[in-house]
């Protein structure tokens, strides 16, 4: 029986506009009140996505879990001190950084603790941070300030998806040596910390509640959920999901992240379980 949803936030749990559906409040309530536990998993900070789903009432969050930077980092609801957490050496992100300086991209460098830095960022990414993080421009090309800052992850952001493939495929091996890659939103390349996906963090926290990965199901869109949706024992994509995680998943939805794809989950995979 289900005892675990988690869920990507943009373009799974949200809409492309950020907004929280209402069909995803009730289906999430009506999963509490069956002893479902909703876990947010992003890539974003912990701050950031509670704010983003500030919209659920209390009671929807209440003993339940945040996977934050892509499964790099779990945090129990109203514990600032993380469970468990991965970090980047700074000479890693350094080394990126230093790269990605040649390429034309933009960058967001993100604290632990939650703080972004940003450089080289287009309009749409500075209204898109303004409001939902707390951010400050890097204001150079040099991120020695921060060194002795624990960081979870540095990424690329470029508006052209296919941009950010090709160069995915041809980033020196010497450059994301001690990192994992992904590709988020259609405009971010990632590198977090080596093996760090929202799998991993998934069956970390399925693990420390001693609840089988295979009670556990997973909703995504897009390439940084493809190792959740591959880990659980149900694996759900929206219907705007993009072809590489539709392959692998056990349950294509027809909702969108626009309809409140939660609504299908709770009526098709949960609720039935619970019909005598």
């Amino acid at each position: 029986m289900y005892r675990i949803v988690a869920s990507d936030m943009d373009g799974t749990f949200l809409t492309e506009e950020h907004v929280l559906p209402q069909a995803n409040i009730d289906a999430v309530l009506r999963m509490r009140e069956l002893g479902v536990l909703f876990v947010p998993a992003s890539g974003r900070p912990m701050p950031s996505i509670l704010y983003t789903i500030r919209g659920l009432p209390p009671e929807a969050l209440e003993g339940s879990y945040v996977l934050s930077y892509n499964g790099g980092v779990v945090h129990k609801v109203g514990n600032p001190e993380p469970l468990y957490a991965n970090t980047l050496p700074f000479e890693v992100v350094d080394r990126i950084f230093q790269w990605g300086l040649t390429q034309d991209v933009g960058f967001h460098v993100y604290e632990t603790g939650g703080k972004v830095w940003g450089h080289r960022m287009a309009q749409e990414e500075v209204d898109y941070l303004v409001g939902s993080m707390e951010w400050e421009p890097i204001g150079g090309d040099s991120i020695e300030f921060l060194r002795d800052v624990p960081i979870s992850k540095i990424l690329l952001t470029h508006e052209g998806l296919g941009f950010l493939e090709d160069l995915r495929a041809c980033v020196p091996e010497e450059v994301s040596a001690g990192t994992s890659t992904t590709i988020s939103s259609r405009r971010y390349l990632e590198f977090n910390p080596q093996g760090v996906n929202k799998g991993t963090g998934i069956k970390w926290l399925a693990d420390y509640l001693g609840i089988d990965i295979a009670d556990v199901i997973g909703c995504g869109d897009a390439l940084n959920d493809l190792e959740m949706i591959e880990t659980v024992g149900c694996g759900v994509v929206v219907a705007n999901a993009t072809d590489d995680v539709r392959a692998v998943a056990n349950y294509q939805a027809s909702s969108t992240c626009e309809d409140g794809v939660f609504a299908e989950v709770l009526t098709e995979l949960i609720e039935p379980q619970h019909r005598p």
